[in-house]
């Protein structure tokens, strides 16, 4: 038993220790993001999220704490997380051709690059939204497709589970900084 013990508290500092290598380099990126954000809702513009295949279940779980509550009890911010049309050639492309408008911001949450989010990327830039993708992969690559008012949350890791991880806490975080900011927090 005390050998199972071991294995597991092995394991859960090992976690530990990718998650903090992994977001470590995300504070610069995050606040950036938090600010972009909080701006538009703070001009009665409005947040569109989607997310690649199963990140949309991340983007979903973003609205639902932007709209409602994170932990601190405020009124509801305007995020819509978008829904893929069954048969769509271009993943949400159609409805942020549709929803989303100018100083709009998309957060397009993918687990590797783009992950497929290519033609939602390429709608919010024909809308000129401004861009927050939170992805895995190649940072230098990835910033070569995006301007310099987007934001580029990339976790350098291979990992899927890491990843996924360190995703749901960056999403925490940027509610959490957006609360403290809109609410005046400071503790």
């Amino acid at each position: 038993m005390s050998s199972m013990l071991t294995l597991v508290q092995n394991r859960l500092q090992q976690t530990l220790q990718q998650l903090d290598l992994v977001l470590a380099p995300q504070v610069e990126p995050l606040l950036q993001a938090a600010g972009a954000m909080l701006h538009t809702v703070l001009n009665g513009q409005k947040i569109l999220v989607c997310g690649a295949r199963e990140r949309s279940q991340l983007a979903a779980h973003f609205a639902r704490l932007m709209v409602g509550q994170f932990e601190h009890e405020r009124p509801g911010l305007p995020v819509i997380s978008l829904q893929e049309f069954p048969g769509g050639h271009e993943p949400y492309a159609k409805s942020i051709r549709a929803l989303g408008a100018h100083n709009d911001v998309l957060f397009a949450i993918a687990r590797h690059d783009a992950d497929g989010l290519e033609p939602a990327l390429k709608a919010a830039r024909e809308r000129d939204m401004l861009v927050v993708l939170l992805t895995s992969g190649n940072t230098e690559q990835l910033m070569a497709n995006m301007s310099t008012h987007d934001s580029l949350l990339c976790l350098e890791s291979n990992a899927e589970g890491i990843v996924h991880e360190a995703q749901l806490i960056l999403i925490h975080t940027l509610c959490d900084l957006i609360d403290r900011q809109l609410l005046g927090i400071a503790e």
